[in-house]
C-alpha cells in the first residue's frame, strides 16, 4: 500500500513524503517534488547536480529516472520528480559538533561535484549571465537595483583576480536540507538542489552566512568543519564577504520577482516579500564585520 503526506516548507515548491509498501527493515521511501513550469531549467539543472554527487558517493537525494529515462515530467501543475529519501535528521543550532558537520558535509559535496558543470544549463555558468538580465528586466527600486548590481561586479572582479575554486554550488545550503547520520558522519548528506548553479564554492559559504545569521556562532563551527576537509579555503574565506552580498543580491533578485509574479507560497501574505526585498537591500549595504572561524 502507499500513502503521501505533505512535507513542510514550499517556498519554491511543493513536496511530499511517499511511502511504498515494502518490508519493515526496508520501507520504501521517496520524496515527490512539484517544482514551477518557469522554474524548469533550474530545476532539471539541479537534478542533474544530484545526480552527479551522488554518483560520487555524496548522499544527495538524486531523481529517480521515469521510463524512458527522463529526471522529471511536465505536468500541468509544473515539473514533477521523484526523488530518493536521505534518511538522518537536520542539526542541531545549539550543537558545534553538529555545526562541525554541516561545513564537513557542504565541503564534501563540493568535492564530489569537482569543477565539472555537472550538465547545468549554459545559463547558470559562472560569472552568471542570468543575474544581469534579472537586474535589468525585473522590477526593483533604482537603489536596490543598483546595490545588487555593485556586488556583483564585485564578486565577478574577485574571481577573476584571485584563484578561486569554481564549480558547481548548492546554492541554497539552508540548514534543514542537511541530514546528518547520527555516528556515521561519511553518510551526512545534503538535499534539495534546485538552486545548483556553477559559482565559486565562496558562494555557497556566504549563502550559509546569510541563512545562519541569527545564529552566528553557527558560521564560526561550520567554517570550521569547511576547513578541515578542505584547507585550501582557509585563503579564499578573506574574501566572504563579498559572496555574502552576492546572496545578498540573489536574495533581492528572487523577492523582487516573487513580488512581480505574485507569487505568496510559503508566505503568510505578499508583505513578507516586501520584508525579504527590504532585508535584502539592508545585507547588500550593511557594514558587516567578517565571520572568524575559531580554532
Amino acid at each position: 500500500m502507499t500513502s503521501i503526506e505533505d512535507l513542510p516548507g514550499g517556498w519554491n515548491s511543493t513536496t511530499w513524503l511517499v511511502h511504498l509498501a515494502g518490508p519493515v527493515h526496508n520501507p520504501g521511501r521517496y520524496v515527490a517534488k512539484l517544482a514551477d513550469s518557469g522554474d524548469a531549467d533550474a530545476f532539471r539543472g539541479g537534478l542533474r547536480a544530484a545526480v552527479a554527487a551522488s554518483s560520487r558517493g555524496f548522499p544527495s537525494g538524486p531523481p529517480v529516472s521515469a521510463r524512458d529515462g527522463s529526471l522529471a515530467v511536465d505536468l500541468p501543475e509544473g515539473v514533477l520528480a521523484l526523488l530518493e529519501y536521505v534518511p538522518g535528521r537536520p542539526p542541531d543550532t545549539a550543537s558545534p559538533a553538529d555545526a562541525r558537520r554541516v561545513g564537513e558535509t557542504l565541503a564534501r559535496a563540493h568535492r564530489a561535484l569537482g569543477d565539472e558543470d555537472a550538465g547545468l544549463c549554459e545559463q547558470f555558468a559562472w560569472p552568471w549571465t542570468w543575474a544581469d538580465a534579472c537586474l535589468r528586466d525585473i522590477p526593483m527600486t533604482a537603489k536596490i537595483r543598483d546595490a545588487a548590481a555593485r556586488a556583483l561586479d564585485d564578486a565577478r572582479g574577485i574571481s577573476m583576480r584571485r584563484q578561486l575554486r569554481i564549480g558547481v554550488v548548492h546554492g541554497d545550503p539552508g540548514l534543514g536540507g542537511f541530514r546528518l547520520e547520527d555516528g556515521r558522519i561519511p553518510l551526512d548528506g545534503l538535499i534539495d538542489w534546485s538552486a545548483a548553479m556553477q559559482a565559486p564554492r565562496l558562494y555557497d559559504l556566504g549563502s550559509l552566512a546569510v541563512i545562519t545569521r541569527h545564529h552566528p556562532r553557527v558560521l564560526d563551527w561550520a567554517l570550521d568543519g569547511y576547513k578541515r576537509v578542505s584547507p585550501e579555503a582557509c585563503e579564499e574565506l578573506a574574501h566572504l564577504d563579498a559572496f555574502v552580498k552576492l546572496r545578498w543580491m540573489c536574495n533581492a533578485i528572487y523577492f523582487a520577482a516573487r513580488l512581480d509574479r505574485g507569487i505568496v507560497r510559503g508566505a503568510r501574505s505578499a508583505a513578507d516579500n516586501e520584508e525579504g526585498l527590504a532585508e535584502a537591500y539592508a545585507g547588500l549595504t550593511a557594514e558587516a564585520p567578517r565571520p572568524q572561524a575559531t580554532r
